[in-house]
């Protein structure tokens, strides 16, 4: 007889941990409230590696699980985690007055929020890239060429520290928005990371988070945040104040399982990656379903977990398929162009690939949670070059998530 055998261990430090014993093909997403992708064959996980590797010694069990867990996690995970260390990182309403909440963290409150750290590079500017160090707590600034140019972020809730930072845009003036799935909120920093202002609470009402994950500002600056576990997408002004929002758990058009990525046309539709869900929806910017596109599988089209997208000049959308290690192209009625990658380490080659970047000269940029690199390509997915690797240093990485070009 097949059973599940369902092991929680409540580790004060880091508000509980879900190890399941006896598994195959289990996906997930997110830290809180369900498990990350744990088919290490076609890795992808929003969990830091370190906590993946805990994990990836488990066997096999048959195909009830996946309902079982999902059923006993959704409901039940709505706190954040807190992410243990890895040994090598060393290193709420109304925007104007967001006041910061306690909560899991303790001594964070007291952590000084280190001056962003700048080192040789292009300065701040068109073409800087922003990529989010998930396990390192910073974002760190790169030119086109990946030559490092400046950091910043520490771990905590008050301002300019992050809980877990997931996603990140940029607006048309060079300003920073970053999504912090941990503390629910967003901050705007200027390009040197220096902070603005936030908005956000825990909860699940208007201008509320569950779980955060990404950010996107259309032509007139209004921001567009996904809520994996309010499964929604909410819309707000540029000074955070909350417009409307729309979804709900499903399968339906308009609804979600998990919405991940959020991307922006040049008619200011909204298209969002749906990672459980195994599709894109589009959307008109008052969150009007028009179409969607995508069903499980390896073939043109079809996705296995779709991460991060971003569309170029020209309106072609590029979207991480995540467990089929590769991007997919294509135009905005969803039509099949192209698609580049394969699993593995090497030049071209893609391990837990979570998100994707498109800059003004149609160069596609892409950030690897496993190979802890950025790899860039031109727009018909030939390598160009690439940098980064595991670490705490300037331009390494522990888990790089998501990542934008100015």
């Amino acid at each position: 007889m097949n059973s599940l055998v369902l092991l929680v261990l409540l580790i004060p430090a880091v508000g509980g941990s879900l190890i399941l014993s006896d598994y195959d093909d289990i996906y997930a997403q997110s830290t809180d409230f369900q498990l990350p992708s744990l088919s290490f064959n076609n890795p992808y996980s929003d969990m830091p590696t370190n906590m993946q590797n805990s994990l990836s010694e488990l066997g096999d069990i048959d195909e009830e699980v996946d309902s079982q867990v999902n059923e006993i996690i959704k409901p039940t995970f709505q706190n954040p985690i807190e992410k243990s260390e890895t040994k090598d990182n060393q290193d709420e309403g109304s925007p104007a007055n967001q006041e910061t909440e306690t909560g899991i963290g303790g001594n964070d409150l007291d952590t000084p929020t280190p001056t962003p750290t700048t080192t040789s590079g292009s300065g701040g500017g068109a073409g800087d890239v922003y990529v989010v160090d998930y396990s390192n707590i910073r974002i760190q600034k790169f030119d086109t060429q990946g030559d490092f140019i400046s950091k910043w972020g520490a771990k905590g809730k008050a301002d300019g520290q992050f809980g877990v930072p997931h996603g990140v845009d940029v607006d048309k003036d060079g300003n920073v928005y970053v999504v912090d799935m941990d503390n629910n909120n967003v901050q705007k920093f200027d390009s040197e990371g220096n902070f603005l202002f936030k908005w956000g609470s825990m909860g699940t009402g208007d201008g509320q988070f569950m779980h955060p994950h990404t950010i996107k500002l259309d032509s007139v600056g209004n921001s567009y945040v996904s809520d994996m576990a309010n499964f929604n997408i909410q819309k707000f002004d540029s000074e955070g104040n909350f417009l409307f929002k729309w979804g709900s758990m499903g399968t339906g058009d308009g609804q979600f399982n998990a919405p991940e990525g959020v991307a922006i046309d040049s008619l200011d539709n909204i298209y969002v990656t749906d990672t459980d869900n195994n599709n894109v929806q589009k959307f008109d910017s008052e969150g009007n379903f028009i179409s969607k596109w995508g069903i499980t599988g390896e073939n043109e089209g079809q996705f296995k977990k779709p991460a991060g997208l971003d569309i170029d000049k020209n309106d072609n959308i590029y979207v991480v398929d995540a467990g089929n290690s590769r991007i997919q192209k294509f135009d905005t009625e969803g039509n099949f162009l192209s698609a580049w990658g394969s699993k593995g380490p090497g030049n071209g080659q893609l391990a837990s690939p979570h998100d994707v970047a498109v800059d003004s000269d149609g160069n596609v940029y892409v950030v690897e949670q496993l190979n802890y690199r950025v790899q860039k390509f031109d727009s018909n997915g030939e390598f160009l070059s690439t940098w980064g690797s595991q670490g705490s240093n300037n331009d390494q990485f522990l888990d790089p998530h998501s990542i934008v070009v100015s």
